[in-house]
């Protein structure tokens, strides 16, 4: 497993310095989401993705997500939906030009989300008929492309925890198009057991996976249990994972970059 890290939590303004950074910690590569010298993934050119590959070999690094905001729309808007769609395509020219597979996406806004995102859980089933016509083309895209949409499991959209990320994939059915970034808290913040219940539903799908910290900002023990990501990820290794493992929202750079280093610690010793 690889270890990276949003890069635009280190610097917002600076990609180089983050960059920089993350590598000293002992991350191998970076999910662009946005930081790009103040611009988000979906902004840049191809002039500014080529400063991005330079930086990336300055330091030795690569992408190993694009952190696409695909999906983080309204269900009852087809304007908004129509032009995720288009940024998709767009998504795909960047994966394939820093040899990366993995696009991360979600299943539409969550219309609850301002009242709660665990107690108001909008149910899946109620917008299967919104979110299969917006994400099956792109599915289907995807798995031409030869790469995958990575659905992030967030409370904030529709499909907050892994057996409601199921629910969507079971309704697009089987495809490489289209697979699981499974945020670990963001389940835990729905409701929902990580281990065993929330990693049964993805199991064997997983492309990525993101690690934040507990309440007292520390790797260890994973919120709301006694487990530890070296046991998390022991037990994905021996399923056959081998995505990469992304530090995401420790509350600011220097804690980003104590995860970094907490989380290199841990798969070090692996």
């Amino acid at each position: 497993m690889e270890l990276c890290y949003f890069a635009d939590e280190i610097d917002k303004a600076d990609f180089d310095a983050s960059v920089r950074l993350g590598a000293e910690a002992g991350a191998t590569g970076i999910e662009l989401r946005g930081g790009i010298w103040g611009k988000r993934v979906q902004e840049i050119d191809n002039d500014d993705l080529k400063r991005v590959q330079d930086v990336l070999a300055k330091y030795d690094m690569v992408v190993m997500s694009v952190g696409s905001p695909v999906g983080k729309c309204a269900h009852d808007s087809a304007a908004e939906k129509a032009e995720h769609q288009r940024v998709f395509d767009r998504m795909i020219e960047l994966a394939h030009a820093f040899g990366t597979t993995v696009i991360r996406g979600f299943s539409l806004w969550n219309p609850n989300r301002k009242q709660g995102d665990r107690e108001n859980r909008p149910g899946v089933a109620n917008y299967l008929d919104a979110i299969v016509p917006f994400l099956e083309p792109i599915v289907k895209t995807a798995e031409r492309e030869g790469v995958t949409l990575s659905l992030e499991n967030e409370g904030a959209t529709i499909a907050g925890t892994c057996a409601e990320a199921r629910m969507v994939a079971d309704a697009l059915g089987n495809t490489p198009g289209f697979s699981f970034c499974w945020d670990v808290n963001n389940g835990i913040g729905c409701g929902e057991r990580a281990v065993p219940d929330g990693y049964a539903q993805l199991k064997g799908r997983i492309t990525h996976l993101h690690v934040k910290p507990n309440p007292h900002k520390e790797l260890d023990p994973i919120r709301g249990s006694e487990m530890t990501y070296a046991e998390l990820l022991a037990m994905l290794r021996t399923d056959g994972y081998a995505g990469n493992v992304s530090i995401e929202h420790w509350g600011s750079p220097a804690l980003m970059l104590k995860g970094v280093r907490q989380l290199r610690a841990v798969l070090d010793a692996m």
